[in-house]
């Protein structure tokens, strides 16, 4: 082979190299463009993503405050309530003996007629927290305290519901009718303007025998102390309330 000849191979040689490695450079350059694009697109749809999710949880959250303030304001009355039975049982409880005396029939009436008619329940609102638990949402609640709480909020009732419930049985399975075989209902009703009738009963409203009978003072001391009860149960319900609706408020303020 000629010394011209191996010239011409020796440079197509290196200009072949020399194309190689620019592809390669290009090739290289190109490759990082588009993992750099991946990159960025997955981070832009991750963002956006955990936008859509932050406003999904705060709309979440401000339904479960007003949610939690109306049942937090609900459960201050109904307590209230319980308080207020406590009071009248103990004072009906003052004109109970073998021989009572002194006592003003209208009184009676005023004490007795709540006792028998007004049982009071904690009913709260769980359309926010059962729809979201429903949808799958409480995820979205970043909040682990927060989540947690709102999960157990269901639970935290069932303890209070059951002391109501055997309260409200014994109002209606033992205390009203041992008073409707004892006196005429209608003379208290109208007494205490509850219904509008002609006049009271005509049967005689016995109170003396009412308060001598030991039967009687056991309903009237059962009603107070199962209200005691309630009231009693009712105390860590309030209490995960106000905790869940505390950390609703730091997480909206963004400060929790």
């Amino acid at each position: 082979m000629s010394e011209t000849q191996d010239t011409h191979t020796s440079r197509g040689v290196g200009n072949s190299r020399l194309e190689w490695r620019r592809g390669l450079r290009w090739f290289s350059a190109e490759f990082l463009v588009v993992v750099l694009g991946i990159l960025v697109a997955l981070a832009l749809s991750a963002w956006w993503t955990d936008r859509l999710e932050r406003a999904q949880e705060t709309e979440l959250l401000l339904g479960l405050r007003s949610e939690i303030s109306a049942n937090l304001e609900l459960f201050d009355r109904t307590a209230d309530l319980h308080r207020r039975t406590i009071d009248q049982a103990r004072q009906l409880l003052t004109f109970t003996g073998p021989a009572p005396a002194d006592f003003d029939p209208a009184a009676i009436d005023s004490l007795l007629f709540p006792l028998l008619s007004e049982i009071p329940s904690f009913h709260p609102a769980m359309g926010e927290v059962e729809a979201m638990l429903g949808a799958g949402q409480l995820g979205l609640i970043q909040n682990d305290r927060l989540r947690t709480a709102i999960a157990g909020w269901s639970g935290a009732l069932a303890l209070l519901r059951e002391t109501e419930d055997e309260m409200r049985g014994d109002v209606m399975q033992g205390f009203y009718p041992y008073m409707s075989t004892r006196i005429p209902l209608v003379t208290m009703d109208h007494n205490v303007g509850f219904i509008k009738t002609p006049g009271p009963s005509r049967f005689k409203q016995d109170y003396a025998l009412l308060l001598s009978d030991v039967v009687f003072e056991n309903h009237v001391e059962n009603r107070w102390v199962m209200a005691r009860f309630i009231l009693q149960d009712g105390e860590p319900v309030r209490e995960l309330l106000n905790e869940i609706l505390q950390m609703i408020n730091a997480e909206l303020e963004g400060g929790y």
